[in-house]
C-alpha cells in the first residue's frame, strides 16, 4: 500500500526563485523526496508551486500512470543530476518518440497539457539515505517557443538554490516526526522483536508498547512492520 506524501505549496508570486524560472518560460515546480531507481510509488514529502491543491489530488490519485515516472521507474530514461527536457504533445513524449503508451497513459499525457504540462525539465539531487529530490519545472510553452540553453542552465542553478532552503525543514519534519519512545519501538521493530519484547527492553507494559506503536504506524503512514522498517530506513530513523 502507498502511502499518502506530505504536500505543501510555495508561493510562486513572491518567490525570487520562481520568479526566475517564469523569466525563462516555466511557471510551474514539483519538488519530490523519493527513493532511488525503480520507485514508483508517491514521494515521501512534495512542495509545489504554480500548481493547485485540486491538480495534486488528482496528480497523486493517478500518479501510477504517469509514462515519465514509469519510464524513470524501468530505466527506460535517465534521471540523473543533469537535466532532462521533454515536450508532451498529448498523445507522446519528445524522449520517448517510438514508445507506445498504454490508454492510462495517453490519457495522463492529455490531461497534463490540460494542466499546462506541456514541457518539462527535471534533475535530482542525491540526499542521504539512499533518497534523493526530484525537481521538476514546468511550462505550458512548446520547446521551440523556448531558449532551451538558457532555461536548462538557469533553472539547474534555481533547483539546487530551492533544494538549499528546502531540504533543511524536510530534514527538520523527518527529526520530529516520531517521539523518541515511538523511534526506539521502531528500532527494536528493526530487528525482529515482538511487542512483548520491546515491552520488557523498554521496561513498560505490554499495551503501552502497543500504544506507541500504533501511533508509529499513524505518522509513518503503513499498515505493518515491514512497511514501517523500509520507511524509517528511508526517513533516516534506521541506519
Amino acid at each position: 500500500m502507498a502511502s499518502t506524501p506530505l504536500v505543501s505549496f510555495m508561493r510562486a508570486e513572491t518567490d525570487t526563485q520562481l520568479a526566475g524560472a517564469r523569466a525563462l518560460g516555466f511557471d510551474k515546480l514539483m519538488y519530490g523526496v523519493d527513493v532511488l531507481d525503480g520507485e514508483i510509488d508517491p514521494p515521501l514529502e512534495i512542495v509545489a508551486a504554480g500548481l493547485t491543491p485540486a491538480y495534486m489530488d488528482t496528480y497523486l490519485s493517478r500518479m501510477r500512470e504517469d509514462p515519465i515516472r514509469r519510464m524513470a521507474a524501468r530505466g527506460e530514461i535517465p534521471v540523473a543530476n543533469t537535466p532532462l527536457t521533454y515536450e508532451n504533445t498529448g498523445v507522446s513524449l519528445s524522449i520517448a518518440d517510438n514508445r507506445r503508451f498504454s490508454s492510462g497513459e495517453t490519457s495522463m499525457l492529455r490531461w497534463f497539457l490540460t494542466q499546462g504540462v506541456r514541457t518539462g525539465v527535471g534533475f535530482r539531487i542525491r540526499m542521504s539515505q539512499g533518497r534523493y529530490a526530484s525537481i521538476n519545472f514546468y511550462s505550458a510553452r512548446g520547446q521551440a517557443d523556448i531558449d532551451l540553453d538558457a532555461a536548462l542552465q538557469g533553472l539547474f542553478l534555481i533547483g539546487h538554490q530551492l533544494h538549499a532552503r528546502i531540504e533543511p525543514k524536510l530534514s527538520s519534519w523527518r527529526r520530529d516526526l516520531l517521539s523518541g519512545r515511538e523511534a526506539e519501538c521502531l528500532q527494536w521493530i528493526a530487528v525482529g522483536k515482538s511487542n512483548q519484547e520491546i515491552a520488557d527492553l523498554l521496561g513498560i507494559s505490554i499495551d503501552t508498547a502497543k500504544e506507541h506503536i500504533h501511533r508509529l504506524f499513524q505518522k509513518l503512514q503503513v499498515s505493518g512492520r515491514a512497511q514501517a522498517v523500509s520507511r524509517g530506513h528511508l526517513l533516516a530513523y534506521l541506519g
